[in-house]
């Protein structure tokens, strides 16, 4: 089944929100203290796992084809380039996202 775009944009949009709260831009600063880089690796690494649970929730929702993940990863990409995270990172991200969320049947 098709896929608009608002609904693409809409998952895309949301799941943007969900990787903004995982992975701030500037994680030095937690709730007014420094924030060691052991800490920051750790909150980054559970808040992932809750950043790509949010994903795969979202694929079996709305029931996304192939082509419907695609455009929602580019859509993904092109928020997260525009929004300062730095592409390596980003390719990172999209890449375990895709291999571990959007790859495969289930």
């Amino acid at each position: 089944m098709e896929k608009t775009g608002s609904v693409i944009e809409q998952i895309g949009d949301k799941l943007f929100e969900e990787f903004k709260r995982a992975v701030p831009l500037n994680p030095q600063r937690l709730r007014g203290k420094k924030v060691s880089e052991a800490e920051i690796r750790a909150n980054t690494e559970v808040a992932l796992r809750r950043f790509y649970d949010a994903a795969r929730a979202e694929r079996a929702r709305h029931k996304l084809g192939l082509l419907a993940r695609a455009r929602v990863a580019f859509a993904l990409q092109q928020r997260m380039l525009s929004h300062g995270y730095p592409a390596p990172l980003v390719k990172q991200v999209l890449f375990a996202m895709l291999t571990s969320v959007f790859i495969g049947r289930k």
